[in-house]
């Protein structure tokens, strides 16, 4: 199993092959979009116990009973990507989850090219997926620094939920790092994992969307190369207006088809 420091170095690694500040929050949707022009991202109600799953050949997975199949051929193998998201979660946990899925497909040795993810699944796979993702949306050195700039002696609640606005990550996984560097205590983190955080992100001024699932309109929704796929297919005369439309349909991106209608 890797170490928290390698897995560290892996997020700063990965932080600057796409030239991004060690120490600042991203965007990690948009980035990932960018960075990864063969990646398609799915949003769709899952149960609680899962976060999301991830598919490294889509080319050779029997998408109607979910399973791989056996020694596909030379021509099913394709560097498409898949992740899915659970959009039942909260906005900050489902950018962690993109952040373990990336572990996944990018880093994990000897990986599968179908991996979901579930709480109850604490194999070694699982939990340095966790640790990176935690480690790519804040490096150790990025809260360090922060820690430092902003002069903190005390992680207040009202100061938690500043650093996590600021780095748009969840307040579970906030807690977790404030933990692991010594800055609060085992008890303090018990307390403040039982507060109405939602709530206290709003009397402080900050929104509190990123303690909120997706809208309704975005529960079920998809970005990525599928979109882009099935508009050169269009444009290439390759599909029907009509047959674009139920590919975007079934995408979940009906917001796509009204100049058809």
């Amino acid at each position: 199993m890797r170490d928290k420091i390698k897995l560290n170095s892996l997020a700063v690694e990965l932080r600057r092959d796409w030239d991004l500040n060690p120490y600042s929050p991203i965007d990690l949707f948009s980035i990932v979009l960018s960075k990864l022009p063969d990646l398609t991202i799915l949003f769709y109600p899952m149960s609680d116990d899962t976060s999301g799953m991830c598919i490294k050949n889509i080319n050779g997975i029997d998408l109607n009973e979910l399973k791989e199949t056996e020694n596909p051929s030379k021509d099913e193998l394709s560097d498409d990507m898949v992740i899915c998201i659970n959009s039942n979660m909260s906005k900050g946990r489902q950018r962690f989850t993109l952040a373990h899925e990336l572990y996944h497909l990018l880093f994990e040795e000897n990986k599968k090219d179908i991996i979901i993810c579930e709480a109850s699944n604490d194999d070694d796979s699982e939990i340095e997926a966790n640790i990176f993702a935690s480690y790519l949306i804040m490096t150790y050195e990025g809260l360090e620094r922060y820690a430092k700039v902003n002069n903190l002696k005390e992680w207040t609640l009202k100061e938690i939920i500043r650093a996590e606005q600021y780095f748009h990550i969840s307040h579970h996984a906030m807690l977790f790092r404030l933990r692991e560097h010594e800055f609060i205590s085992y008890e303090e983190c018990m307390e403040l994992r039982s507060v109405q955080i939602g709530y206290n992100a709003k009397i402080n001024g900050f929104s509190d969307e990123l303690y909120t699932p997706n809208s309704k309109s975005k529960r079920y929704f998809l970005l990525g190369k599928y979109i882009r796929s099935v508009e050169k297919a269009f444009n290439d005369n390759k599909i029907s207006s009509g047959k674009r439309d139920e590919l975007l349909l079934d995408a979940f991106r009906s917001d796509l088809t009204n100049k058809f209608v």
